[in-house]
Order: structure tokens, then C-alpha cells, then sequence
């Protein structure tokens, strides 16, 4: 009974069983049919996951043609097979399919190519970079389709972006390799000179970044950098010159020159001219002035690291260039190029000071002699100072102690204390200063009116005084003009010599030498025939406004000074916003002034006697401002009543313009009107009604004409005294501002900038021994001592051949240790 029991109950679970089984068995089949039909019509992720697992069989169905015609996706398709695969066949096998399924798809294989070596690059695939170049090598057909030199350039700027050095040496020998396999087949020999490849994308993207192990790479394999004047597109000329003056492709370039380039062996001077030329171009292209700026601080900023390199007073005076006096010394084009950070740079400072102070003579017997003006204490200073009157009367012997000044090593002979002190260029400050201290008491003494003796003495010496000075001046422009060269930069040149200070200097010198010349022709001309009242009057204008300028130019000297310093460069940076404000209150000025003018001409019947007045009146408003409105009487010439002026003659004993002004004939009656009133009235009955008509300034519409001049002038007020002057006193405030957040280096390099005109043995003595100096050049270039030339010549050659070794191991030592570093931000990549 019971197993009977058990079969029945045994039977339907078997049926269960079998029906699940089947059940089973025919999901599997149709899971299995509906994989293969999606292999007919595959969805883009279908595809994609494809790829992932290597499997390509969808490229052989006519469907996916569709999808894989859309640029977006077949990128997509590319990286994920190069990215999730590594494997070149499939890759090929993919950009093969793409070259021959249909023409949208061919239109997009370059595109797609790009895209594959980006990948590549990006996941550090050197062999699939290098497998991808060799199948693009090998196709002709992909040859026809692209530009295979574009597609290798483009590998190499991916390899660029992503600094990926081993990439970036694997891509560039392999294209070396296959070049010379060609030229080896065609029986050429290879040349890398004439395979230079200029401004392409690479070098110059490695280059703005300041990549210096890129940029290091592409220099060695022929990439090149260079200015092309034709270039029409500002940005790609920021773009260039930002990479040309990265000090990155700076160092590279030094490193890859060769030893007769000499002036190319100076990356701190290849540094200050291009931040010379971007200061420039800021100024003169505003819209990019962030980009100049930065271009100019990161070249700045790479010559102080590596001054900062120095360990020791030697290394930082090599550095410099100060021992040897050469007119191209660092420290003499970071001063006159106004490299303020580097100038006031603690280092820098202390090697200028110490050789401010510092002989540039020494024999057997003395050694130098080094006065640091800034360590010695203020006593200290004045006896220095009086040390120096000796020495500065006895500059009149300097053309029999010039041997001395100038010694040669041949001869060890003792030298004087006194020429050893005129070569020091403290001293030859402290000179300059007592002659201008004699010039002004000279000045003083002339507007004192000296009785006749004493009167030529005074006018002799001011003439002496007066040319040397401008004979100083001329000196400066020739020295800055030796400064450029056999191929002088005449931009250059004058934002160097036409600073404040220069042209202010030029100024004095045009007035005092218009004078001169006035007050020398008033000595020729001077006699009963010749009336020279209208030419002295004309010299004492101009000497006037000289003497003015003379005298004011002494607080130059507070320049030294920390607590004067900031005041006077406020001054000299002040002057741009006066005159831009001076421009501005001229334009309104001028506007109101016709305005009002032309209504007041109408009541002086068109005499225009009132148009001087008007602009007068207006002009001072800029002294004094909220002042009345301008009456008619008050800017217009009017006469005066002769029997009103003879009243007060006759009652008062002593006349001024305030009591006379009751005089003066407001009113004033046309004649002509008048006569013919008299005609036509009654003898005898003539009343004041009836010359009302005849009155010139009660024409029609005289009260109209008074009343709108009231609102032109309130608003004219409003905008001058208000506005333009409140104006006026925010930009002053925002300049001084500016120099205050920027005391010490401005002070520092104002400093050194005045210090610098003496740092050149051979520039002119100070007045009255300025000729002196000009007797002794002219004697030289005459006598052509050609025995004492060659020594020389020869000590310089010997001098200058040692400079530049000294000087370049240490700039090389210096790299070593300080190389440009990128940006740590990551640009965009090139599509």
C-alpha cells in the first residue's frame, strides 16, 4: 500500500521535473538565437562592450555602418580599443574598416588616426604608438587619405602634453630611423641642419609651460623656435613669443649653441631683453597686458634664482659682471632695463654698494680700497666728505696725473692718494654734487644782480658751467647709444635715455643754452645803434624758467634718502596723471568757454571784445574754483568815463584798480540812433524813454542770453571743481599707493639707477673740468701711442678671453642646479 502511495505521488514530480527541464532548454536556445541576431543590429553599447572583449565580428555586418558612420561614436570605438585592448591588429583592423566602409566613415579617418595615438600616448603605449606610424607608414592607401608628417607631428605634441619623456625620445628616433633608412635607399646622406622643423605646436606648447625636458628633447631632434613678422593673428603671436621667451627653450638653446656664439652664452641678458620687449607690448597692446605681464615676471624671476644660486661675494660679483668694467655687465642693463626685483635684490644691492665704494686702482704698494657709504656712521661721512675738497680742487691736474688714473701693469709705480680717489665712484658723486652746489651759489649770486666787475666773472663761469653740463648730458646718449652695438635697437635706446630725470635735464639744458646764446648777443650787439631791450628781456625769460628748473632739481638727491625717496618718485609717476587731467579740463574748458563766449559777443554787437575775458575767467577757475558766475561787465573790455576819472584824480592823491572800476561805462548808447532821434523829437522834450532804443546793451534778448549763461556755468563748475578735481586727487592717491606697497624695491633700484652714471671710468669730469676730460681724449685719439695701444689691447683681449669662460662655467653650474619647471596645471589637449 504504501509503495504503491509513493509511486503516485512520485509521478507528478517527475512531470514537474521534465516541464522545468524544458522549460530551461528553451530559454537557453532562445538566448542563444537572440545573441546572434544582435550581432546583425548591435546597440552602441552592444558595441562598445564588444570591443572591451575583443570581439570585432560586428564590423563585418552592413547594419553597424550606420552607427559607425557618427564621428562622436567611432572616436568613442577607437579609444576604448586602444585603451581596453593594447592590442595594434585590433586597432588596424578597425582603422581599416573605417578606410574602406563607406565615405563618411573615410572623411573621419584621420580625425580617428589622431585620436588612436592620442590614446596611445595617454596610456604610455610606446609600441602601440610606434606599431600605429608604422602602419600608417606601411598603407598606401591611408597615405593618399592623410598626411602622415601631420599625424607624426601630432603624436609628438600628444607625447608633449602629457610629458611623457620616453614616449616622446621613442617617436622622435623612430622617425629619425625611418628618414635615414630613406636616404640610405635613395644614396643620400642625412643632414640634421637642413630638417628643422620651425614653430610647430609641440616645441611651442613644451615651451610657454616652461617644459624644460620636453623642450630639451625637440631641441636636440631639430625643433626650432623663431619670430616671423608676417604673422597676422595676435594670439598665435603671444603664443610664440611666450614660448620663445620661456627661460625653458632659453636654457636649451645656451645648452645646444656652440663656443664662438658668445653673446648667446648669457641667458640673464636673453632673459632682460625679452621682458624689455614685454613690458613693451604690454604698454602698447593693453588687451593682452596679463599675458606680457607674466611672460615679463617669469624671465625676471628665473635671472634672480639663479642670482640667488651664488654662495659667495666672488660668484655673485662674476654673476654681475662687476670686476672686469665692461659696458654689457648684467648689472648695468638690469638697472638701465628696469629690472626693479632683480635689482633690489639683497645680493645685488650689497656687491653695487660695495663697489660704489670701491677703488678701481691698485698697485704693488696699496691694495683696494672699499668705502661702504651705507656701514660707515654719520660721522664717518662727513669726514670723508671733507677728505674729498682736496681731492676734487686738484681735478685740474688730471691731465698730468692721467697715467696714474689709467696705470698699466707693466709699470710698478707708486700712485698718488689723490688719483686713486678720483677713480672711486662715491667720490666722483661727492664731485658732482660740489659742482653743483658752486652752480647754484653761481645762480644765487646772478639774481643777486652782481655790480659790473663782477657781473663778467659771474657770466663766464655760469657759460663754462652751463655747456659742461650739457656736454655731460650728450655723454649719457653716447654711452647708451655704445650700449647697442654694431645693430642699435633705437626703441630700446630711448625708453633708456628719454626717462624723467633725461628729459628734464634736456629741458634745463635747451633753456640755459637759448640764454646763453641771448646773452652772449647782448655783448656783440650792445651799443648807441643797436636797441637790445626786447633781447635781454627775452634771455631773462628763459634763464628765469632755467634757474627755476636748476634750483628745483636738487631734491633729486633725496632720492638716496628712504624717507625723501618715495615723495620724489611720486612726483616723477604723478606727472602722467596731471597731464591726462590737464588734457581732460582743457577739452572742458575750451567747450564752455566758445559756449558763453559766442552768447556774450551778441551783447558787445559782434566786437568779440568780451571772448578774452570769458576764456580767462574760465581757465582760472582751476585755482579757484566755486567762484561767482562770469557778469558781462567783468569779462568784457569796457571803457571808461574820462570826467569820472578826472573827478577822482582831482579828490584822491593816490589810484587803484578797485576805485577807478566805479568809472567804468556800463551802459553804452549807439550814436547813429541817437542822431536820428534828435531829428525826428521835439527840441526840448527829449526824455530817457526816448533813447531806450539806442542803448547797445539792452539789444532784444539780452536778459534770455545773461540767464542761460547761469546754468552753463554752474554745470562747468560742477564738472572742474567737483568731479575732474576729486578725479585728480584719487588717481594721485592710488599712485602713491602703488609705490608705498612697493616702497623698498623702488627705492632700492631709484637708488642704484642715480648711483649708476658713476660707475663708468671714462665718463666726463664734473664742470668746470669737463674740458679737460675732452682735452685728454682728444690728445689720445691724436698722439696714437701705438706701443701703450697694443699693451693694452693686448691686456684686453687677454682679459676678455678669460671673462667668458669664467663667466660661463659658473652660468652652467648655475642651470645645473635651477632648471624651469612647468606649470602644475595641466593645459587643454589639441583636438
Amino acid at each position: 500500500m504504501s509503495t504503491s502511495t509513493d509511486k503516485l505521488v512520485e509521478e507528478p514530480r517527475m512531470e514537474k521535473m521534465v516541464e522545468l527541464n524544458g522549460n530551461l532548454l528553451n530559454r537557453e536556445r532562445s538566448m542563444s538565437c537572440s545573441c546572434v541576431d544582435r550581432f546583425g543590429d548591435l546597440s552602441k553599447e552592444a558595441i562598445i562592450q564588444a570591443v572591451k572583449d575583443k570581439d570585432l565580428r560586428f564590423l563585418k555586418e552592413d547594419s553597424n555602418k550606420s552607427l559607425l558612420s557618427e564621428k562622436k561614436f567611432s572616436k568613442e570605438c577607437i579609444r576604448i580599443c586602444v585603451k581596453e585592448t593594447r592590442d595594434i591588429s585590433l586597432i588596424e583592423e578597425m582603422l581599416d574598416f573605417f578606410l574602406e566602409a563607406n565615405d563618411e566613415t573615410r572623411r573621419n579617418v584621420t580625425f580617428l588616426i589622431r585620436e588612436a595615438i592620442t590614446s596611445a600616448v595617454k596610456i604610455s603605449g610606446d609600441n602601440l604608438v610606434i606599431g600605429i606610424l608604422e602602419y600608417l607608414q606601411a598603407n598606401k592607401k591611408m597615405k593618399t587619405l592623410t598626411d602622415t608628417s601631420e599625424l607624426l607631428e601630432d603624436a609628438v605634441y600628444a607625447a608633449s602634453v602629457e610629458q611623457n619623456s620616453e614616449t616622446l625620445n621613442s617617436i622622435l628616433r623612430w622617425n629619425q630611423s625611418n628618414r635615414l633608412k630613406k636616404l640610405s635607399a635613395k644614396g643620400k646622406v642625412f643632414s640634421g641642419a637642413t630638417n628643422l622643423k620651425i614653430n610647430c605646436s609641440s616645441i611651442i606648447h613644451a615651451a610657454k609651460r616652461n617644459d624644460y625636458e620636453r623642450v630639451k628633447i625637440l631641441f636636440r631632434y631639430g625643433y626650432r623656435l623663431e619670430q616671423r613678422d608676417n604673422m597676422t593673428d595676435p594670439l598665435k603671436k603671444i603664443e610664440l613669443f611666450k614660448a620663445m621667451a620661456s627661460p625653458a627653450y632659453i636654457i636649451s638653446s645656451l645648452e645646444n649653441s656652440t663656443e664662438g656664439s658668445t653673446d648667446f652664452f648669457c641667458p640673464v641678458k636673453m632673459c632682460f631683453e625679452f621682458a624689455v620687449e614685454a613690458n613693451f607690448r604690454k604698454s602698447t597692446i593693453p588687451e593682452y597686458k596679463r599675458e606680457y605681464d607674466e611672460i615679463e615676471n617669469r624671465c625676471e624671476e628665473y635671472a634672480i634664482s639663479l642670482l640667488e644660486q651664488c654662495e659667495d661675494l666672488g660668484e655673485v660679483e662674476t654673476f654681475l659682471q662687476t670686476k672686469h668694467g665692461t659696458n654689457h655687465a648684467n648689472y648695468i642693463l638690469a638697472i638701465l632695463d628696469s629690472r626693479m626685483k632683480f635689482v633690489a635684490h639683497e645680493r645685488f644691492q650689497y656687491v653695487l654698494l660695495k663697489k660704489f665704494g670701491e677703488t678701481e686702482i691698485e698697485d704693488n704698494y696699496h691694495s683696494y680700497t672699499n668705502t661702504l657709504w651705507i656701514d660707515m656712521p654719520w660721522f664717518s661721512r662727513f669726514l670723508h666728505v671733507l677728505k674729498q675738497v682736496p681731492c676734487y680742487f686738484l681735478l685740474f691736474l688730471y691731465p698730468f696725473f692721467y697715467p696714474c688714473v689709467y696705470p698699466s701693469k707693466m709699470k710698478s709705480t707708486p700712485i698718488p692718494w689723490f688719483c686713486k680717489e678720483w677713480r672711486v665712484p662715491l667720490n666722483r658723486a661727492i664731485y658732482t654734487a660740489f659742482s653743483y652746489i658752486i652752480f647754484i651759489t653761481l645762480i644765487i649770486s646772478y639774481v643777486l644782480e652782481p655790480p659790473v666787475p663782477y657781473i663778467y666773472w659771474v657770466d663766464a663761469l655760469l657759460g663754462v658751467f652751463i655747456t659742461s653740463y650739457s656736454l655731460r648730458d650728450l655723454g649719457t646718449a653716447f654711452f647708451l647709444w655704445r650700449l647697442e652695438g654694431p645693430n642699435p635697437n633705437e626703441r630700446r635706446f630711448k625708453k633708456r635715455y628719454f626717462t624723467f630725470w633725461n628729459n628734464y635735464n634736456i629741458t634745463m639744458d635747451i633753456l640755459f643754452m637759448i640764454g646763453l646764446i641771448i646773452r652772449s648777443l647782448e655783448y656783440i650787439l650792445d651799443g648807441p645803434i643797436v636797441q637790445v631791450a626786447a633781447v635781454e628781456a627775452a634771455g631773462r625769460i628763459f634763464w628765469g624758467v632755467a634757474f627755476t628748473l636748476a634750483i628745483i632739481k636738487t631734491i633729486k638727491i633725496g632720492i638716496a634718502s628712504k624717507h625723501f625717496g618715495p615723495i620724489i618718485l611720486s612726483i616723477n609717476m604723478m606727472m602722467k596723471d596731471v597731464c591726462m587731467f590737464l588734457i581732460t579740463f582743457f577739452v572742458i574748458m575750451l567747450a564752455f568757454s566758445c559756449g558763453v563766449s559766442y552768447m556774450f559777443n551778441y551783447l558787445s554787437n559782434g566786437t568779440n571784445t568780451s571772448t578774452h575775458g570769458i576764456f580767462s575767467y574760465f581757465a582760472w577757475v582751476l585755482l579757484q574754483p566755486f567762484r561767482g558766475n562770469p557778469d558781462y561787465d567783468e569779462v568784457t573790455n569796457l571803457p571808461y568815463d574820462p570826467d569820472c576819472l578826472a573827478e577822482l584824480a582831482e579828490k584822491s592823491s593816490e589810484l587803484n584798480i578797485n576805485s577807478i572800476g566805479s568809472c567804468r561805462m556800463e551802459t553804452m548808447y549807439n550814436t547813429s540812433c541817437m542822431a536820428s532821434r534828435l531829428v525826428s523829437l521835439v527840441p526840448g522834450q527829449i526824455y530817457k524813454n526816448d533813447m531806450y532804443e539806442c542803448i547797445i546793451s539792452r539789444r532784444l534778448g539780452a536778459e534770455n542770453l545773461k540767464t542761460a549763461v547761469v546754468p552753463m556755468w554752474v554745470i562747468y563748475q560742477f564738472l572742474v571743481s567737483v568731479v575732474l578735481l576729486r578725479i585728480l586727487i584719487v588717481m594721485m592717491t592710488i599712485t602713491y599707493r602703488k609705490i608705498y606697497d612697493n616702497l623698498d624695491t623702488q627705492w632700492k633700484y631709484s637708488r642704484l639707477y642715480l648711483a649708476i652714471q658713476f660707475f663708468d671710468p671714462d665718463s666726463l669730469l664734473p664742470p668746470p673740468f669737463t674740458y679737460l676730460t675732452l682735452l685728454m681724449y682728444l690728445i689720445r685719439m691724436v698722439a696714437k701711442k701705438a706701443d701703450m695701444n697694443k699693451i693694452k689691447e693686448g691686456r684686453l683681449k687677454k682679459r676678455e678671453s678669460q671673462i667668458p669662460s669664467e663667466y660661463k662655467n659658473l652660468l652652467f653650474a648655475f642651470i645645473d642646479n635651477v632648471k624651469p619647471c612647468p606649470k602644475p596645471e595641466r593645459p587643454k589637449g589639441k583636438d
